[in-house]
């Protein structure tokens, strides 16, 4: 008389301990590696705030003479982003040049960079010819400040201490003759300046 034959295809083998360590360990790992990307995306796109350095860069200005934003430490920096298809950067572009011409002696420095790219960089030159701006440009055709300094659009303006600190953004343009435009400006640069002064400023910003 035969014994029955027991079947063992439908019995699962029982999970050793060593197994279910590295299923756990792997599944650890997995998790950290999607936590790590997440986090390098969101840092990727953290605007920069006030009180943060400001992303140091070297771009060349109209005379292809090389220029880097920590040269001008230890001066306070109006650091102006702009393009020459923005039309609220042309509007804006007469009073940054009443800021160059009424507080470069206390200090100031603006800086203004094109983000013009390289089919439109021709159009620079004309550009600050045609409105009288003597303040130095920048040119950046490559992109070289966009993921540093993630910015929101053009114009876009950081103010910069003498230590490298941004101080202030402005998005979109601003009337820099107003002098309530100029509070985080003018405490950085210890002048209390005058209405007669900037309105004067700015009627011959105009006229030229």
């Amino acid at each position: 008389m035969t014994e029955p034959s027991i079947s063992t295809s439908s019995v699962a083998a029982p999970v050793s301990g060593g197994s279910r360590l590295l299923i756990v360990l792997v599944g650890a790992a997995i998790l950290a590696v999607v936590f790590g990307i997440v986090w390098m995306q969101s840092a990727q796109y953290e605007l920069l705030t006030v009180g943060k350095p400001a992303p140091d860069f070297a771009l060349t200005d109209l005379n292809d003479k090389p220029q880097r934003l920590s040269d001008f430490r230890g001066k306070v920096v109006f650091l102006n982003f702009w393009a020459t298809w923005c039309k609220p950067c042309r509007e804006e572009m007469p009073s940054m040049e009443v800021l160059h011409k009424n507080f470069e002696k206390d200090g100031l420095v603006v800086l203004a960079v094109s983000i013009d790219r390289v089919t439109t960089t021709k159009d620079i030159p004309p550009f600050i010819k045609g409105m009288n701006l003597t303040f130095p440009v920048l040119i950046d055709s490559w992109g070289k400040t966009d993921k540093p300094y993630k910015r929101m659009g053009v114009p876009e303006t950081f103010i910069i201490d003498q230590q490298g600190v941004i101080r202030e953004i402005v998005i979109g343009p601003r009337d820099w003759t107003r002098l309530d435009s100029l509070q985080v400006l003018t405490k950085l640069l210890n002048v209390t300046p005058k209405a007669a002064d900037v309105q004067s400023l700015d009627g011959g910003a105009r006229k030229g």
